[in-house]
């Protein structure tokens, strides 16, 4: 998944620094426009990412797309299930998508909405 989103778009920075990985586009290094997180921390632990090989995909897309996929706000999410798309358990009112352990499936199906994260990040770090 990593090498897809570093190879499929120019000019991708990965950041490693920590066990969870941020992609940025071009030369802005402020907000990842994806991400995959493998742990629990104290501020985002909904997702009980501390379970063995569970790891998770965010994006972050724009209003139009997520409120398509998410036109009504459920209060009822379980925020663990694996393979399936959710709203992200702290950022979704910035327009963030998840998924736990996304399959190849739900991976392609995603593609465009990683290219709409990409996108939507290379046209705010040109803006400055």
């Amino acid at each position: 998944m990593a090498e897809y989103i570093r190879d499929a778009f120019k000019d991708v920075h990965l950041d490693v620094t920590t066990p969870d990985l941020f992609f940025f586009a071009g030369d802005e290094r402020k907000s990842p426009f994806a991400t995959i997180v493998t742990r629990d921390t104290e501020l985002d632990h909904r997702s009980e990412l501390d379970r063995d090989d569970v790891f998770r995909l965010n994006l972050c897309v724009g209003k139009d797309s997520f409120q398509k996929l998410f036109p009504e706000p459920d209060l009822d999410v379980d925020f663990t299930a694996l393979d399936v798309l959710l709203p992200h358990p702290t950022y979704a009112r910035v327009f963030w998508l998840s998924v736990l352990n996304p399959s190849h499936e739900t991976f392609r199906l995603l593609r465009p909405y990683l290219r709409e994260a990409y996108d939507l990040q290379t046209k705010r770090g040109a803006r400055g």
